[in-house]
């Protein structure tokens, strides 16, 4: 088979099954995610943590199995976007391209707050007293800079990077199982009734499972690349979805076992600035901890790295189809967007030090990490739904009751389920106030989107696939195939 150019100059039919579940899996930089989601977890689901992701990945089974549906069909770079557009029209595109560009824009300032936070925690158990902030500007200053500049040999160098990291915590998690933790293995960790918010703190805790996979659905931005798409990238999807699950089911069972299944050991590990280097160092005889923080470290750079150059090619993109001020379309001389990643780093600087001041670095992190999901459930809840009307109404000759009827019912019941347990009990406040505000930005661009179907059908089209186009550009970033079309 000839390789051809795509129209983002990258080959046509060049990376099979294993390519593309690497890039995908590493988009979810799993280290990051499991550092940075059971410091939060723990605090609703407690000692059933393990048992929160595992339920977190059955969720995520049934997505990926709906999502290889589409990409069956529709094997295209525009993924969720395409998906919907092809189901419901392009309105129900562009709120789908709303709601995922702006959970992508709410990571940037969790992974800088929680990234300072994590480097001045751990520095302080060693003496070192220097405020979170001073490390979330640097990281935002360097991948910025890196975006500038061009960041092509980074990205490759961050994902291999980002498989040293699964195996370093691999081996980690495995050491500590081995030794049987601090009171020995138990399957106490998968018990429902050791959860410290009853059912409701395990279904929160689920959401948060839930953001820690925000990614596994990436391997469909890669349809244009992949050889033989309609088989590559549904399988890639579920194969990252089983992999990084089951990394995550292994690792939160370590760390629970490690500090112990106990209230009061688990409430020791929610409040825990720098759990993974406490067991590091207890089951590892010191020499572990380093290359677990090294692995963190590393995990959360190629991470903010990725989404610096993604997000700041959409305003660029966007600048250049009169969406945004042209000044955002403007590139260097190294063929990079300046001024979008300028922007983009300025945005995600000035949130992150201004609100985690204010709230606290790790508390606002949260936030914005439950905030994000709601918006990733929003849209798969779409695509489950869509898939029934999508086969009944364009493949009726194809359609399963099992595959295209039951499955997006269970997808469509376990999104349900999870988004109750969020609401009854009524949840906290600020989390409260978040579910409002997500149900408010999809109305208001629902709204806008009927206004521009009326007055700007095209400006609707390209604003609603640009929006949409965020994981494309970072699953182009991570792979480093250039740094502008």
């Amino acid at each position: 088979m000839s390789v051809r150019q795509n129209e983002h100059g990258l080959e046509r039919h060049a990376i099979g099954l294993p390519a593309v579940t690497a890039q995908s899996a590493a988009l979810i930089a799993p280290a990051a995610g499991s550092v940075a989601g059971l410091a939060f977890i723990v605090g609703y689901s407690g000692a059933a943590t393990p048992l929160a992701f595992l339920i977190g990945l059955l969720v995520c089974v049934c997505i990926a199995m709906v999502i290889g549906e589409y990409a069956r069909r529709l094997p295209s770079a525009g993924s969720f976007y395409t998906y919907l557009t092809r189901t419901f029209g392009p309105k129900t595109g562009f709120v789908t391209g709303v709601a995922l560009f702006g959970a992508y824009l709410l990571l940037f300032p969790f992974q800088l707050d929680f990234f300072g936070n994590f480097t001045s925690s751990l520095l302080a158990a060693s003496g070192v007293h220097i405020t979170w902030w001073i490390f979330s500007a640097a990281l935002i200053v360097l991948s910025t800079t890196l975006g500038v500049l061009g960041v092509k040999p980074s990205l490759r160098t961050g994902l291999i990077g980002l498989g040293f990291e699964m195996l370093i915590l691999t081996i980690f998690s495995l050491v500590i199982i081995f030794r049987g933790g601090a009171g020995g293995n138990t399957i106490q960790a998968f018990n429902p009734g050791v959860s410290l918010g009853g059912s409701g703190g395990l279904l929160t805790a689920v959401v948060y499972t839930i953001f820690a996979f925000v990614g596994f659905e990436s391997a469909t931005t890669l349809g244009d690349e992949a050889r033989e798409p309609r088989r590559t990238i549904p399988r890639a999807v579920m194969l990252t979805t089983l992999v990084v699950g089951i990394f995550y089911v292994i690792v939160s069972y370590a760390v629970t076992i490690g500090y112990g299944v106990s209230t009061r050991n688990v409430k020791a590990l929610a409040s825990a600035g720098t759990p993974f280097n406490t067991l590091a160092d207890k089951f590892g005889d010191g020499a572990l901890s380093v290359f677990v923080n090294l692995a963190v470290i590393s995990s959360f750079t190629a991470l903010n790295i990725v989404t610096v150059v993604a997000v700041s090619r959409i305003f660029w993109k966007m600048g250049r189809d009169g969406l945004l001020p042209s000044a955002f379309s403007r590139l260097n001389a190294r063929q990079s967007p300046h001024i979008a990643c300028l922007f983009s780093g300025t945005l995600a600087l000035v949130a992150s030090i201004l609100f985690g001041a204010i709230y606290g670095a790790l508390n606002f992190a949260s936030w914005l990490s439950y905030f994000a999901t709601l918006f990733f459930i929003a849209a798969y809840l779409l695509i489950s739904v869509g898939l029934i009307r999508f086969m009944w109404r364009d493949y009726r000759a194809e359609f399963s009751w099992l595959r295209h009827a039951a499955l997006p019912v269970i997808s469509i019941a376990a999104m349900i389920w999870v988004l109750w347990g969020n609401i009854h009990p009524y949840p906290p406040a600020p989390l409260r106030w978040f579910i409002y505000a997500t149900i408010v930005i999809l109305l208001i661009s629902a709204l806008i989107a009927h206004w521009l179907a009326k007055t700007r059908p095209d400006a609707m089209r390209r604003a609603g696939m640009l929006l949409a186009d965020v994981e494309a550009e970072r699953e182009e970033a991570l792979a480093g195939t250039g740094e502008a079309d």
